[in-house]
């Protein structure tokens, strides 16, 4: 199936890039295997636009070292509440972006994976989300 990668992650993965060069990237992610595909997973082309699957989650790399600390990128994006953003995964915790439950806060995450490696970010389903390559407020991360 062919598929693409949601136009807001793509800008989101372009400014990390630019603000941190010399993060790791080895735990970056965008497309599932096929351990997420036997399940429910953003990282799934299961959003259409026509017959082209979307992925609408990626996952960045927690490299402090590099200067890309994944667990402060999370935060950030949670206090933030981009409109674009469904929700994100960081370190064993989970928060909703503004349509989603409780917004802004931090829930316990009970998944396999702790995200303890790298932070999981997801966009809305729908076409002027996901697409939308507005840039992110992601200044207040140093």
């Amino acid at each position: 199936m062919a598929w693409r990668l949601a136009g807001a992650l793509v800008t989101l993965r372009a400014q990390v890039n630019a603000k941190w060069p010399n993060r790791g990237k080895a735990g970056d992610g965008t497309i599932g295997d096929e351990a997420h595909a036997s399940r429910s997973s953003d990282h799934n082309p299961w959003v259409k636009d026509g017959a082209m699957g979307i992925v609408t989650g990626m996952d960045i790399t927690h490299d402090p070292v590099g200067g890309f600390d994944s667990y402060a990128f999370a935060d950030m994006l949670l206090k933030n509440q981009d409109k674009r953003l469904k929700y994100v995964i960081s370190n064993s915790r989970i928060g909703s972006g503004p349509a989603g439950v409780s917004p802004g806060k931090w829930r316990k995450y009970t998944g396999a994976n702790k995200h303890d490696h790298h932070c999981h970010i997801s966009v809305m389903r729908d076409k002027p989300q996901y697409d939308d390559t507005g840039s992110w407020n992601i200044a207040a991360v140093n």
